[in-house]
């Protein structure tokens, strides 16, 4: 009778090797791949376009605005000023937008000396905008709208005081020799309504310069 050899088999050096080559080469391959991965450049997102149109009136006399008073703005006035340093006037109809970026505006306005004209409707932020020329006229049938300042505490967390905001803008209000009974008013408005002066109270107050 044969007995049958239990004895395990040697091992094939060989094949451990080529095993181990494989295993090498494919911790490679990834240790690769993740390296190009963190290379690749961040996706480039493209920001929205602004709520806002700024160009030259027709007959190249003006610069016009209309529009959300939207990120952006000021620079792009800033850009049109410099092209056409010879135009002293801007045209406005807008119902409003960041106050910030109205501070801007107004600066931009005061270091160049333009004049704002409203021919319709410009409210809020525009308003501020308006103040800011060195000279403001109205047609007819324009309207400037005023509020006061407001901002529900959970949508800034304690970073933004309305009053110390509204206190900016009034500085501005009366550096641009606006009547002080009338910034006075301003201080007391209340976010909505919107309060709608007419021409005789514009005119009194200063807001309207040209008659």
């Amino acid at each position: 009778m044969h007995v049958r050899d239990m004895r395990e088999r040697p091992v094939d050096i060989y094949a451990l090797r080529v095993l181990l080559a494989f295993a090498i080469t494919g911790l490679a391959l990834v240790g690769v791949g993740m390296a190009r991965t963190e290379a690749l450049p961040k996706p480039y997102r493209i920001p929205p376009p602004p709520k806002f149109e700024l160009s030259l009136s027709a007959d190249e006399q003006a610069f016009v605005f209309s529009g959300q008073v939207d990120f952006g703005l000021t620079e792009a006035l800033r850009g049109l000023v410099a092209a056409h340093p010879q135009i002293k006037h801007m045209i406005l109809d807008s119902a409003g937008g960041y106050i910030a970026e109205a501070r801007g505006v107004v600066t931009v306005l005061r270091a160049h000396e333009i004049s704002t004209h409203v021919d319709g409707h410009c409210a809020s932020a525009c308003a501020l905008i308006f103040a800011g020329g060195t000279a403001r006229s109205i047609a007819p049938e324009g309207r400037i709208g005023l509020h006061g300042y407001a901002l529900l505490r959970e949508q800034h967390f304690g970073m933004i005081d309305p009053e110390v905001e509204m206190q900016r803008d009034l500085a501005i209000y009366r550096a641009q020799s606006i009547d002080e009974q009338f910034v006075l008013r301003l201080a007391t408005l209340p976010q909505v309504p919107m309060w709608y002066p007419d021409h005789a109270e514009l005119r009194a107050a200063g807001m309207v310069t040209i008659p």
